[in-house]
């Protein structure tokens, strides 16, 4: 798990984060991962970003989603 920069002597974790929908063609959810990558106390380990399971997996990946944790969909 990736850690922040210590704070008092202790490590911060940072928190893991899914995201459902958001994918290739919608402009919100880059703007969410840009703000969570910005903050840096988040890291993206698991996503369903399309309604269309194939687009969903795919999109997933080009973000560097382990392939057990890229959903094809929400549920």
């Amino acid at each position: 798990m990736s850690l922040n920069i210590k704070q008092n002597g202790k490590a911060n974790r940072r928190l893991r984060l899914g995201m459902v929908g958001g994918g290739p063609g919608g402009f919100i959810g880059a703007v969410h991962r840009i703000a969570a990558r910005l903050d840096d106390r988040f890291e993206l380990v698991a996503a369903a970003l399309s309604s269309d399971p194939e687009r969903s997996r795919a999109a997933a990946l080009d973000l560097h989603i382990v392939a057990d944790r890229a959903y094809g969909s929400f549920a």
